[in-house]
């Protein structure tokens, strides 16, 4: 039987409540709420999820030096099998569950070889072929992050829209509803991230950790 049951109400109501009152005394004051409905169950989610790779839950403080807002991070974050090639990750918010996979922050090295290998007729031809998968379950793939070609790559290539990312990326925000308290949110949250499994295999396989 899994052990993720759903999200309760509960973790939806610390989180309305946190947005009212962001600053760390109150979260101190309210860390064991915290615990209970989002963090235990996030992390028998993770325990449900262990076959796609390790879980990591990501913490509550903002860093504030340099990222100017609030001091708590208005939603929950969990990371699944991303090991510097590409993963998976799960994130509970007000805004709505999101699901999404790929590699999301890649260092310059990575960039290349993903660039290098959109170039390449058949390594791009498995990425359009996972990309599609993804999207027949309803994930987007990310927005290009350059207005015009790479450099060292003409204005005219035949994929120009994917060279145009830098990321590579797709994602499903789920509104919020009865079955994110369920069971069945924990299926739901499976079936986005199997459908992105092929893009995570190619970008291990074709991208990599970063060597630098």
């Amino acid at each position: 039987m899994p052990a993720f049951r759903g999200f309760p109400p509960e973790a939806l109501e610390f989180l309305r409540e946190l947005e009212a009152n962001n600053d760390r005394d109150w979260f101190k004051a309210n860390r064991e709420r915290y615990d209970e409905h989002l963090v235990e169950p996030a992390r028998a989610l993770g325990e449900d999820l262990g076959d796609l790779g390790r879980p990591h839950m990501f913490r509550p403080w903002n860093d504030t030096r340099f990222h100017p807002g609030p001091p708590i991070k208005e939603h929950l974050g969990l990371a699944i099998g991303y090991e510097g090639a590409g993963g998976f990750y799960v994130e509970l918010s007000l805004d709505g569950l999101l699901v999404a996979a790929g590699l999301h922050m890649p260092a310059p090295d990575q960039v290349d070889r993903l660039r290098r290998a959109i170039d390449q007729p058949r390594t791009a031809a498995e990425l359009e072929r996972a990309l599609g998968h993804a999207n027949d379950a309803g994930l987007e793939i990310n927005e290009p992050d350059l207005v015009r070609a790479p450099r060292g790559y003409p204005l005219d290539h035949p994929r120009i829209d994917l060279l145009r990312r830098r990321r590579m990326t797709v994602a499903r925000l789920n509104p919020l509803r009865g079955w994110l308290h369920r069971p069945e949110a924990g299926r739901r949250i499976r079936d986005g991230l199997e459908a992105a499994t092929p893009l995570v295999e190619w970008l291990r396989r074709h991208v990599g950790p970063s060597q630098r």
